[in-house]
């Protein structure tokens, strides 16, 4: 499958429901921890609850269009300057809690993708897990659990593991953008073959980025996923960051992406 993030704040020239049809699921990035903002960050804010403050600039009329004509969405919860570590079981119930309240206000979603443990504050598997099943519990088992690790993390691959293992994980995308080192020929080929050793093809995926400032080039996109999907036929897919960058780049990485698929 193709998959995009799209940021919410960043809706002046493109809508959420702008996505073209070549990508099969939406991340709607992001919902932060819900607590007062400290020193500029929101890592460890608050009780466990996170809220969504984009509403009036992606309504869910917009998340919904998306969805009637067969695209998933997915909210993001956390990112940089946005992470939490859920390390205690009342923190874990206060973000299912709030995560009820978001998806509801949104009109739904398909799933929740987890960047909580992108801004390094740690992360405890037993409560991740927890988590995931509760929401399993609420949304059906067809609920998406994903997130996008950092490739080179070992700590990332151990949660990520955990999670699959019981069962509740969907996929995971190693975001391979904003380093220069993951440019070069075979690096995400072979960093790829950490990751499906530890959860298997059908549950990875290729985090890329449109913006080639950030990120492989197309040319590097595309040699890397070649490459992937020789060595691993099963692979799930891959991601772009952002869907705005793709947008203004008339859909290019879109269109070349989905060809290849």
């Amino acid at each position: 499958m193709l998959a995009c993030y799209y940021a919410a704040w960043d809706t002046r020239t493109y809508a959420i429901s702008d996505v073209p049809g070549e990508f099969a699921v939406i991340y709607l990035f992001h919902a932060k921890p819900a607590g007062p903002r400290a020193n500029g960050s929101w890592n460890n804010v608050g009780d466990g609850s996170f809220r969504f403050e984009h509403h009036a600039e992606v309504p869910s009329a917009q998340v919904q269009r998306c969805r009637a004509r067969g695209q998933k969405v997915i909210l993001t919860v956390g990112g940089e300057r946005a992470g939490f570590n859920f390390d205690d079981r009342r923190k874990s119930r206060n973000f299912v809690d709030s995560f009820r309240g978001m998806h509801d206000r949104l009109g739904g979603v398909d799933g929740c993708d987890f960047n909580n443990f992108e801004a390094k504050v740690g992360s405890s598997p037993a409560e991740m897990v927890w988590i995931a099943q509760q929401l399993k519990a609420w949304y059906g088992p067809d609920f998406a659990i994903t997130a996008p690790p950092e490739p080179n993390s070992l700590e990332d691959r151990a949660l990520l593991k955990a999670m699959a293992e019981a069962g509740v994980l969907s996929w995971a995308a190693p975001q391979y953008y904003g380093w220069s080192g993951f440019n070069a020929p075979g690096f995400i080929r072979n960093r790829t073959d950490d990751w499906v050793r530890d959860l298997g093809a059908d549950k990875v995926m290729l985090g890329l980025a449109a913006d080639a400032t950030r990120g492989p080039s197309l040319q590097d996109c595309i040699r890397e996923w070649e490459a992937v999907k020789a060595s691993h036929p099963g692979i799930r897919g891959l991601f772009c960051w952002n869907a705005q960058f793709n947008l203004a780049g008339g859909n290019a990485w879109g269109r070349a992406m989905r060809s290849r698929l």
